[in-house]
């Protein structure tokens, strides 16, 4: 039976069901990635009443999916198990493989993978993105090849989801491109250290500020040890990378309410390394730097992973991989419904505000 019809027959019999659904895989997943954890915080973090909260706990917990602790609440080896299966069904049954596929009509990506959720309103679901995205970045690695990571939330989440184990001999990490001043976890020096620590592989780093004047960086491109570094992001057969709005980028890297004013006259929606793109993809501002160049990735780079959500980046997301080829693209359900609306196609779901029927409670 299609699983879409078969969501629809659901409806009809227990109207209820896909909200018991979504609500108890939302719980299932925030214990997953916040154990051990009370019903109070789990309480507070859903907005509702402890006595709802115990409802579903105890059923979980009856289904030997939940361990219940003085310490807090955990999933059982069996929970994690059932969490990580029901992915794929709860995806087809909220219409997330359709979104998939129109996405992959509509930009230029070759793979689109869409997370339950909206990151703006449910901090888990950047955890998710960043697990979807670890994954499939284990499959591209190859022995021997470099691998180039930007920085900022998005591929720090990628980093944190990565799981510990060796990967193919002779892999370099390296970051994309210099630094921007951001809290120093969301690095890109920081982000190299941590994956190539979690793949037991070597790593390089770049120990310059990304935004530097045209003569600065030719004095800087004569030092030895950054040639060397620059040739190796040159070499990256790997490139993991996330999106920001042009006006956060902006900010980030200081520019002043003229700048500002200036992005937004160019129609500025979206940045990636350095460079400030319209809706149409056209570089209309570009900050000189160390590292890559986006037109560079094609011509350079075998697999190119982008990871980037939330609703405001939207436009974001389709001036860049809507123009530009792109290997895979991870986004979450809020950041994929705004896309589609934007190109006349919006989706309702169970996850995102305002739909026809928002789950209650959790």
């Amino acid at each position: 039976m299609n699983l879409d019809l078969g969501g629809d027959f659901l409806n009809l019999l227990a109207p209820e069901y896909p909200e018991v659904l979504v609500r108890r895989y939302r719980l299932l997943r925030k214990i997953y990635y916040a154990a051990p954890i009370g019903r109070r915080t789990l309480a507070a973090y859903f907005l509702v009443g402890e006595r709802m909260l115990r409802r579903d706990v105890d059923v979980l917990r009856e289904q030997g999916l939940l361990m219940v602790e003085p310490r807090g609440i955990s999933l059982t080896p069996f929970g994690e198990t059932v969490l990580l299966a029901v992915m794929p069904y709860l995806k087809s049954f909220l219409g997330l493989t359709v979104m998939e596929e129109k996405l992959l009509k509509l930009l230029k990506v070759k793979r689109v993978i869409v997370v339950p959720g909206d990151l703006e309103n449910d901090e888990v679901v950047l955890l998710e993105m960043g697990r979807a995205a670890a994954r499939v970045l284990r499959e591209c690695l190859v022995e021997g090849m470099v691998l180039a990571v930007s920085g900022g939330t998005s591929c720090a989440a990628v980093a944190d989801m990565l799981p510990a184990a060796p990967g193919p001999p002779g892999i370099v990490v390296v970051p994309a491109r210099g630094g921007l001043g951001e809290v120093a976890d969301y690095q890109a020096n920081t982000i190299a250290v941590q994956v190539a620590q979690k793949m037991n592989a070597r790593y390089r780093q770049l120990y310059l500020p990304d935004s530097l004047s045209q003569a600065t960086l030719q004095v800087l491109l004569q030092e030895k040890e950054i040639k060397e570094v620059i040739a190796l992001i040159n070499s990256a057969r790997i490139l993991l990378h996330g999106i920001g709005t042009a006006e956060e980028m902006a900010r980030f890297r200081g520019a002043g309410r003229k700048e500002m004013e200036r992005l937004a006259r160019l129609g500025a929606v979206g940045e990636v390394f350095g460079d400030f793109y319209n809706c149409r993809g056209e570089i209309v501002e570009r900050i000189p730097s160390l590292g890559f160049y986006l037109e560079e990735l094609v011509k350079k780079v075998h697999n190119v992973i982008v990871v980037a959500g939330g609703k405001r980046k939207a436009r974001a997301i389709v001036a860049v991989a809507g123009n530009h080829s792109r290997d895979l693209l991870v986004l979450d359900e809020g950041a994929a419904g705004e896309i589609l609306k934007l190109y006349g196609a919006g989706e309702d779901s169970l996850f995102s505000p305002g739909s026809s029927s928002p789950p209650p409670g959790v």
